[in-house]
């Protein structure tokens, strides 16, 4: 993780693991931006607002906190993986 202001090599490709088990309804204002480049800083504050678009809320549908903590491996009812693509033959 980086911390204020110094670039984090690592950033990119550790929201690129991240979106590999994170539930597909967990959202964020970022995840309608395209993925972070090589060499891109994280930001600095945390101010991200999450929601679950099955709930339009903060909240999923089970009644849990719509973050990633919560949203982002499988084991919550509500949760759903990301598709992989099929490999091509």
């Amino acid at each position: 993780m980086s911390t204020a202001g110094t670039p984090s090599p690592d950033y990119a490709a550790r929201v690129r693991e991240e979106l590999k088990t994170r539930c597909v309804f967990l959202k964020t204002k970022e995840a309608f931006l395209g993925l972070p480049g090589p060499g891109r800083e994280e930001g600095r504050y945390d101010t991200t607002i999450w929601w679950c678009e099955r709930t339009c809320e903060p909240l999923g549908p089970d009644g849990a906190a719509a973050v990633p903590a919560t949203c982002g491996t499988p084991g919550r009812v509500c949760y759903e993986a990301p598709r992989r693509p099929r490999p091509t033959t």
